[in-house]
């Protein structure tokens, strides 16, 4: 007889002597009582049904994810990565020889990010009376892997997935701290604290999985250690902008507006035109900037002046003849006492800019016995503001020389740009309509307003088959669909993987001190096999 029939019993008056064994009354209750533990116990399945902390069933987790808007695609990843384990694992159990279940272990453990180096199989889970037994050691992984796949834990981590979106959300959604937390969270990853760079348009943090799988020793099992990764945020995040390649004839003012944050550095693309393209130079007249390639640029040829100061002539180097100047430059009828140079004194206002004598790189550049090539030194490159720029274009146009002197010599013009050089200069345009000198496009790095790109560890690659999803597109779009809930009103949110790859013109060189999580969110500096070029039509 159940305890719960013999409390029944007990408060019958005792003179019916209710709980005597035997008596008719007692069975009866004692059947009732089974029916009551049946309904007892489903109500307090319905109550752990309705608790987050409590709920046994994977249904009733999703019914209580449903309550706050949370559908069975944001916890995709997760259960992705389920599925992902059990191929792998299957894999492994089949695996017949030392080097298949070698890379298979590491492809397996690889879903946690382990600390430890690849090849982990023998080093994490080699039989101490078997050190050499890969077949021992993938039975060991094997076993600690199914323990992973267990329903509970499943059930946990979607618990823990669920509470932690509820909590990014009391706390304030649309911020760079919701949008980390939440990116963390999607990929069932805890995070450390959030750095920030000092313009404040990139934040970085510390992650580790959350997930764990354990090792077997000799006195019980121990949890893998996972490595530190990393999480990063770009607000605003730089795109190019660019002009069209317009027609630009000799001494043509023009202005370009633009909007932006912050002042950016020009990229300036000059197309050869029929045989005028000589000597062509670009001046940012408000910043008293040029730029300029002292030879003939063939009709067609692409001249590229690039932000870090390279010059480029279809492809090839040419910085050794190319020049740059900077000082305070007078032209146009646009003249502006805000905007153009004034001459240097007491009485100037706080945006007036005082005149100083040009500098040039290489020096003398433009002197009339400047010569080329020279040294090939990286060229300071003007820019461009917000708002209106004032630029003006030139080739060089030939100046007769002077006599001057007694006997009478030649007086060569100053500056060199101006010289008459035999096939090296143009003769002056006759009167307007003259032919354009070149065409002329302009471009720099802009940072996009109402973006924010979340980026994320690479290894998330792994989480699907490599031939049903190369490139992690799906679990990218997973994420994305998990941070809809905390992302901004009016903000485009675009998730990407962390580049490792060191790329020409964008790896840089970290200073080495690994506390900067923003320099290594940036500094791409791993080696890369370079893609394969297009064969030649």
């Amino acid at each position: 007889m159940s305890s719960r029939a013999d409390q029944i019993l007990a408060r019958f008056p005792l003179h019916l002597d209710a709980a005597r064994r035997g008596k008719r009354l007692g069975e009866a209750t004692a059947a009732l009582a089974q029916d009551l533990d049946t309904l007892a116990a489903a109500l307090a399945a319905v109550r752990r049904a309705h608790r987050l902390a409590d709920a046994d069933e994977m249904a009733d987790l999703l019914r209580l994810a449903a309550l706050h808007g949370m559908g069975r695609p944001e916890f995709e990843v997760l259960l992705q990565r389920q599925r992902r384990t059990r191929v792998l694992l299957a894999a492994l159990q089949v695996a017949s020889d030392d080097a298949t279940r070698t890379a298979t272990a590491d492809a397996l453990l690889a879903l946690w990010a382990p600390q430890a180096p690849a090849p982990r199989l023998l080093p994490l889970y080699a039989d101490p009376d078997a050190p050499d037994d890969t077949a021992r050691a993938a039975q060991r992984l094997a076993a600690q892997v199914v323990l992973t796949l267990r329903q509970a834990r499943l059930n946990d981590a979607l618990r823990g997935r669920i509470a932690r979106s509820a909590a990014i959300a009391t706390h304030g959604n649309g911020t760079v701290q919701a949008l980390m937390e939440a990116a963390a969270n999607a990929l069932d990853l805890a995070i450390g604290p959030i750095q920030h760079s000092a313009d404040r348009f990139w934040h970085a943090a510390r992650v580790t999985d959350r997930l764990r799988l354990a090792r077997p020793t000799a006195d019980a099992s121990v949890e893998l250690q996972p490595a530190d990764e990393l999480l990063g945020l770009e607000e605003n995040p730089l795109e190019r902008s660019s002009t069209d390649a317009t027609p630009r004839r000799h001494a043509e003012l023009f202005t370009l507006t633009r909007r932006g944050f912050e002042r950016a550095l020009l990229r300036v693309q000059i197309t050869g035109e029929a045989d005028r393209s000589v000597a062509p130079m670009l001046v940012n007249r408000d910043e008293g900037h040029g730029i300029g390639y002292d030879a003939r640029l063939a009709a067609g040829a692409e001249l590229m002046f690039q932000e870090d100061g390279r010059v480029l002539l279809d492809g090839a180097d040419v910085t050794a003849n190319a020049f740059a100047w900077q000082g305070a430059c007078f032209a146009g009828d646009d003249a502006s006492e805000q905007a153009d140079f004034v001459f240097a004194g007491s009485g100037l206002g706080p945006r007036q800019k005082p005149a100083r004598f040009a500098t040039f790189t290489p020096p003398a550049a433009l002197d009339r016995e400047a010569a080329y090539p020279s040294d090939g030194a990286s060229l300071p490159m003007p820019g461009i503001a917000v708002g209106v720029t004032r630029l003006a274009f030139f080739v060089r146009e030939a100046h007769a020389a002077a006599l001057a002197g007694s006997p009478a010599q030649p007086r060569v013009v100053t500056p060199r740009h101006g010289q008459a050089i035999f096939d090296a200069s143009v003769f002056a345009a006759p009167p307007l309509p003259n032919a354009p000198a070149a065409r002329v496009a302009l471009s720099w790095l802009e940072h996009r307003a109402f973006a924010v790109r979340v980026l994320i560890p690479p290894r998330l690659r792994l989480w699907r088959d490599g031939a049903e999803d190369p490139d992690g597109v799906l679990t990218l779009q997973a994420v994305a669909r998990a941070l809809e809930r905390h992302r901004p009103a009016g903000v485009e949110l675009r998730v990407e993987y962390i580049d490792e790859r060191w790329i020409l013109g964008q790896g840089t060189l970290t200073s080495g001190i690994d506390d900067d999580l923003i320099e290594q969110l940036r500094s791409g500096m791993v080696l890369w096999r370079a893609p394969a070029q297009p064969a030649p039509a």
